[in-house]
């Protein structure tokens, strides 16, 4: 995979419908880019703008690891996906730099989706940092 100067699109493959319950990975640079490669294609910042119908506590979660993806912990708090967000989508960035290897699980409600849409870039710029 090779890595534009500013941001690169991520395609999902997944081709099922969220289940009640179901964790998805929707990225990890372990498969992407292989074990504690992340770092070289200058991976900053990925965001992901879904698309969801159902409100039952979905949730976003950006995980890390240390051992080359055989152990994952989570990085940051889970960030809550609901259905009927201004504009459709919920746009979530996660400041992924200082990690060799990560990942996003999307994490669904009680409720099985009947929509569901991903959108998902990974930025190689350095934004503003969170505090």
């Amino acid at each position: 995979m090779t890595c534009p100067t500013d941001k690169t699109r991520i395609t999902y493959t997944g081709s099922a419908l969220p289940d009640n319950a179901e964790a998805i990975t929707l990225f990890s640079s372990t498969t992407a880019f292989g074990k504690r490669a992340a770092t070289h294609y200058r991976c900053f910042w990925f965001d992901v703008a879904l698309l969801v119908d159902q409100n039952a506590d979905n949730s976003l979660t950006l995980q890390k690891s240390a051992d080359g993806g055989t152990t994952w912990v989570t990085a940051e708090p889970a960030v809550t996906i609901n259905s009927g967000t201004t504009g459709g989508n919920s746009l979530t960035s996660f400041f992924v730099s200082p990690y060799a290897d990560w990942r996003v699980i999307y994490t669904n409600g009680a409720t099985p989706q009947t929509t569901f849409q991903v959108d998902m870039v990974i930025d190689h710029t350095s934004r503003a940092t969170p505090s």
